[in-house]
């Protein structure tokens, strides 16, 4: 990956890669809680996706087609085109954590086989999460806000080409131009928004290149003129496709995919199938929204989670036995939603969410002040959402609802350390 990522010979591109991301972030809680748990050997590296990994990567991938893409309003011409955007970083977010998992669980055990410490474990593989997380995943980050830029222009490419039919390769601002690129621009390389070289070369072929392009109707180039694709100026491995075509980030010739680890695939088929469930695809925000299609889920969902009645769930550090109720279990299904779907879907999960959700504090409930309220913070596709869980009295502790509002927070009084 070092050589893919910054052995380039695109001067241009090592100039800006000096730059700060200004809005990649990755919590280091999520590192320690992922360490402990490979340690733990809870899961299978091999066969499963660690989830805080897989949440906290996809978030960053979300905030990058965010800043990269725009995120539309609810119901907006584009809005689809943004959750392909953001399910096939879903894909991509897998397979980069099913590799780093690999990584480090390969530090589990010293020279002669044996477990090492956890404090030794923790040190042995710091170096690689430097260069995994704060490096690898920082340039994955701006490159891939780029590329959901780019994406935005081409969709608006294809949207005027019958007033703009063609688009022209703008020159680069860099000091140190990329020889590669400077073929294309220096000629003013213009060609209709259809034509096959796009499909070979285009801004944003080449990690963090900053080239661009411009609609124009000025008349195309020649064909004889135009360069011919070689060896040296192809496409970088995982940037070889049209973002705003097949809505990738990056594309399957990316390491990550093209040379996955064992059972790689199986993992993130089974993973990504399990958070984008296909009725899951379905986005609606108030309940008022809510397609017929998805209505005959939301019965088979609330049909298949009356069992859940008969269940306790429990979370290590809430001390309580917790039940759902008939009433919970409706709450949950009605609940506006900015994932209104996959929200559902997870009701049928509810004992893994319940033990893995993070247990914030209590207040008093907004509808009984004689009724303490307990959040528990879960993620849904990467996104923070709160269980608002009933304490109506001693021995009888009940989910009530779910929020993806933060300001629910604002009832805490004894947030936990």
């Amino acid at each position: 990956m070092e050589d893919l990522y910054y052995n380039d010979s695109c001067p241009s591109c090592a100039a800006f890669r000096g730059e700060a991301a200004q809005g990649f972030t990755f919590d280091k809680e999520v590192l320690k809680q992922a360490l402990k748990t490979i340690y733990k050997q809870d899961f299978s590296p091999t066969a499963d996706i660690e989830e805080h990994l897989f949440d906290e990567t996809f978030a960053t991938f979300g905030r990058a087609i965010d800043e990269g893409y725009g995120k539309p309003a609810p119901g907006a011409s584009n809005e689809g085109f943004y959750h392909e955007l953001r399910r096939n970083a879903a894909v991509f977010s897998a397979f980069k954590v099913h590799r780093l998992q690999n990584d480090i669980a390969a530090q589990l055990v010293n020279g002669n086989g044996q477990l090492k410490p956890f404090e030794r474990f923790a040190e042995d593989v710091r170096p690689m999460l430097d260069h995994q997380v704060e490096r690898w995943l920082r340039t994955e980050y701006d490159t891939a806000v780029i590329r959901a830029h780019q994406a935005a222009d081409w969709r608006k490419y294809m949207e005027q080409a019958h007033i703009l039919p063609n688009l022209r390769w703008l020159p680069t601002t860099s000091a140190t131009p990329d020889i590669v690129h400077k073929q294309f621009w220096s000629i003013e390389l213009t060609l209709p928004v259809g034509h096959p070289f796009w499909n070979a070369h285009r801004p944003g072929d080449r990690w963090n290149c900053h080239c661009s392009l411009e609609a124009t109707d000025d008349a195309p180039t020649p064909g004889h003129e135009i360069p011919k694709t070689t060896p040296q100026n192809k496409s970088a491995p995982g940037l070889d496709n049209n973002p705003g075509t097949d809505a990738k980030l990056f594309s399957d010739t990316h390491p990550y995919v093209a040379h996955a680890y064992k059972g790689a695939k199986k993992a993130v088929e089974k993973f990504i199938k399990e958070k984008f469930p296909d009725k899951a695809s379905v986005k609606v925000e108030p309940k008022h929204d809510e397609p017929k299609s998805y209505a005959a889920r939301t019965k088979e969902i609330k049909k298949a989670a009356a069992p859940l009645k008969e269940e306790i769930f429990v979370n290590k550090r809430f001390k309580k036995d917790i039940r759902i109720t008939g009433r919970g279990i409706k709450e949950w299904l009605n609940q506006p939603h900015e994932h209104y779907a996959h929200k559902n879907e997870l009701l049928l999960r509810m004992g893994d969410v319940m033990k893995k959700a993070k247990y914030m504090g209590y207040g008093k409930d907004k509808h009984d002040p004689s009724v303490k309220a307990h959040l528990f913070e879960v993620k849904i596709l990467g996104d923070k959402s709160w269980i608002i869980v009933r304490e109506l009295k001693p021995g009888r502790v009940e989910i009530y609802s779910i929020s993806d509002s933060p300001r629910i927070l604002d009832i805490i009084e004894k947030p936990t350390s």
